[in-house]
């Protein structure tokens, strides 16, 4: 389903990307839309799926998980690939999957607090998995992130 969306409504969603907590006056100050045209219109995003839900951005550094790495894993030929990134979702350090196309079956997003539990997690648990056939992890130098 397409929905028409309009400057109005990307000029909202840009403002809520930036700080869902916004209240809907701020939001109207901040677009120069009314406040009951901010209303309708987050209301009309929220019916039609757009805004799925509204959620925090956590500094991972100031967490103590400051490596980010990627990893691709190649499942075996009759692994059930569904499953598998089921699977690796679950795991904590986990921030992102996707089963993708090419010579690998999944790559997901891992943060970290150190090389050890990055080990621990790829070389000790992934790889001893049955389904997991081989994997590649690349670390990231530096990430931004774009919302």
């Amino acid at each position: 389903m397409n929905v028409n969306l309009d400057e109005k409504d990307f000029a909202i969603i840009d403002e809520l990307k930036k700080n869902s907590r916004l209240s809907e006056q701020k939001l109207a100050k901040k677009t120069n839309i009314p406040m009951t045209t901010v209303h309708n219109r987050i209301k009309k995003l929220q019916a039609n799926g757009i805004i799925k839900k509204y959620t925090i951005e956590l500094d991972y550094a100031k967490l103590g998980k400051s490596i980010v790495a990627y990893v691709m894993l190649k499942a075996i030929a009759s692994a059930d690939q569904k499953a598998l990134l089921e699977q690796v979702a679950k795991i904590p350090q986990v921030r992102e999957v996707a089963m993708i196309t090419g010579e690998f079956d999944l790559l997901f997003k891992v943060k970290v607090s150190s090389m050890e539990e990055l080990n621990e997690l790829v070389v000790q648990k992934l790889r001893k998995q049955k389904t997991v056939g081989e994997t590649r992890t690349m670390i990231s130098y530096e990430t931004v992130e774009i919302n």
